[in-house]
């Protein structure tokens, strides 16, 4: 009976080491699956990032923006200057306006002298 034991404890011991040596190569699969996943991941993560890297501004080029753009005060000053500038226009407008209107009264009366003239001949 301790001969089948034994036997049976060595059958026992030896599966146990064929499990072990299997889940050994197993793990040491899926390690070597992870590292190389994660090495593709990497690459792909540092393209993206130097793609990134390629087409954004610079700081040199965001600042040369930044000096070039007018500020607020600026537009200010460009609004007033044109809002006088309107001013101006709409004055001269109103004069002219005024000179056509005298124009058209005088041009009526002078072709009313000529109709009264001509009727008198």
């Amino acid at each position: 009976m301790d001969e089948k034991v034994y036997d049976l404890l060595e059958k026992l011991y030896a599966e146990v080491l064929n499990v072990k040596t299997e889940l050994k190569e197993e793990i040491q699969g899926v390690r070597t699956e992870l590292k190389e996943e994660i090495q593709g991941v990497r690459t792909e993560l540092k393209e993206e990032i130097q793609e990134l890297r390629d087409t954004m501004a610079t700081k040199a080029e965001l600042q040369e923006i930044k000096n070039t753009m007018a500020t607020k005060e600026d537009l200010e000053l460009v609004v007033e200057e044109l809002k006088t500038e309107i001013q101006s226009v709409y004055d001269e407008v109103k004069e002219l306006r005024n000179d056509f209107n005298i124009l058209e009264i005088v041009t009526t009366k002078s072709a009313l002298d000529i109709a009264k003239l001509k009727a008198v001949r």
